[in-house]
């Protein structure tokens, strides 16, 4: 099954957009993460994030849904987020 970012015109926007960051425990990474996504989204985005912990908890999977305005909101934020240290994936 393709990603919507592979084919933007299966979303119609704007639209509730979830995103989940899977991350290295610890509060700090999390406070980057949080910063990247206020910058592109609203504080109630990150307010309303929803956190589950791995069994051993050395990592976390943070999920968060955005109202996109558009795939170039998409893909800058996909982009930022892949680029902070200790974030191993962005789905």
């Amino acid at each position: 099954m393709l990603a919507a970012m592979d084919n933007p015109e299966l979303l119609t926007f704007p639209c509730d957009y979830p995103i989940k960051v899977m991350l290295r425990a610890g509060d700090e990474l999390r406070a980057h993460v949080d910063a990247v996504m206020a910058r592109h989204t609203s504080p109630a985005v990150i307010e309303s994030a929803t956190t589950r912990p791995s069994a051993q908890r050395n990592f976390s999977a943070v999920t968060y849904t955005i109202r996109a305005r558009d795939a170039a909101q998409i893909a800058a934020l996909f982009a930022d987020l892949k680029d902070i240290p200790g974030v191993l994936m962005v789905l």
